[in-house]
């Protein structure tokens, strides 16, 4: 599945697959790493849209994440009620494996968003070229 983000902005599609990334292998630990991206970013060809993913299975959450920072990351795109949600869901998985798609699924904020990649490739997200 992939989330379509409802600010279309490469920079913040990065910083939220970043954050994503913090919850696994955050600051201090991860800070060698080439990679600190969870999942890719994609900008619809023709509408301006960006999305995130895939986003799918269980997610490790390192028992030092920073769950404040994920969802400060998109406070703008949930709500209060939701954020302390997500919040005391990551908290509470610490050490163990969160279902990212489940989390983003109970969200009434996000879960109209997602999106299988077999729909966004009918609306055109990942043209093919011709050879």
């Amino acid at each position: 599945m992939y989330l379509i983000l409802k600010t279309p902005s490469k920079e913040y599609a990065s910083a939220i697959s970043h954050e994503l990334w913090m919850l696994a292998r955050p600051r201090g630990i991860s800070d060698n790493e080439t990679s600190q991206f969870f999942c890719g970013v994609f900008e619809h060809p023709t509408n301006g849209q960006v999305a995130i993913g895939p986003l799918d299975g269980n997610q490790p959450i390192h028992t030092a994440a920073n769950e404040e920072l994920f969802t400060e990351t998109i406070t703008g795109a949930i709500t209060a009620g939701e954020k302390a949600s997500f919040n005391g869901a990551i908290h509470s998985s610490k050490g163990g494996r969160l279902d990212i798609m489940s989390l983003l699924g109970a969200s009434p904020s996000l879960s109209n968003n997602l999106i299988a990649r077999e729909l966004l490739e009918t609306r055109g997200w990942f043209p093919t070229e011709e050879i």
